[in-house]
C-alpha cells in the first residue's frame, strides 16, 4: 500500500513539474539523482562493498548499465512523458496493458505459449481497462449539472 501510495504522490508531483515547463530529461535526472542520495545511508545497514573488480567482466557491466539507462532511466522518461501528455490517472491506466504486452510479445517472440490462465488474465486487464475508459468516457458526455 504505501508503495502504491508514494507512486500517485511521484505521478501528481511529476505532473505538477511538468506544468512548470522543465526539460522532462533533466528532471528525472534530478529526481534519479536524489533517490541515489537518499539509499546511501542504507548502505551502512548491509553488507554493502564498493568494488568496481565485479564491473570487470563485461556481462556484469552490460547487465548495469541496460538496468541504469534502459530499465530505469529510459522508462521513467517515457513515464514522465506520459504523465506530461495524458496526466497521471490516465497514463495509470494504461499501465495495466504492460502485462498484456508481455503476453503477447513473449508469445511472437520466444514462442512461449499463451496458457488458458495467462490468456483469462489478459482478457480480464482488457476488460477492466475497457470498463474503466467507458466510464471515463461517460463521464466526460454528461452535460454539466448533472450526475
Amino acid at each position: 500500500m504505501a508503495a502504491a501510495l508514494l507512486w500517485a504522490c511521484y505521478s501528481v508531483l511529476t505532473k505538477k513539474i511538468a506544468s512548470f515547463g522543465y526539460n522532462i530529461i533533466l528532471t528525472t535526472r534530478r529526481v534519479f539523482f536524489y533517490g541515489l542520495l537518499c539509499m546511501v545511508p542504507a548502505l551502512f545497514l548491509f553488507d554493502f562493498k564498493l568494488g568496481l573488480s565485479r564491473l570487470e567482466t563485461p556481462a556484469y557491466l552490460f547487465h548495469i548499465l541496460f538496468l541504469g539507462l534502459g530499465a530505469s532511466a529510459l522508462c521513467f522518461i517515457t513515464w514522465n512523458t506520459a504523465i506530461k501528455y495524458l496526466g497521471p490517472v490516465s497514463a495509470t491506466t494504461y499501465i495495466y496493458a504492460v502485462p498484456v504486452i508481455t503476453v503477447v510479445i513473449s508469445a511472437l517472440l520466444l514462442h512461449e505459449q499463451i496458457t488458458p490462465l495467462s490468456g483469462l488474465g489478459t482478457a480480464l486487464t482488457l476488460a477492466g481497462m475497457l470498463l474503466s475508459e467507458c466510464r471515463t468516457i461517460r463521464k466526460r458526455e454528461v452535460p454539466q449539472g448533472r450526475s
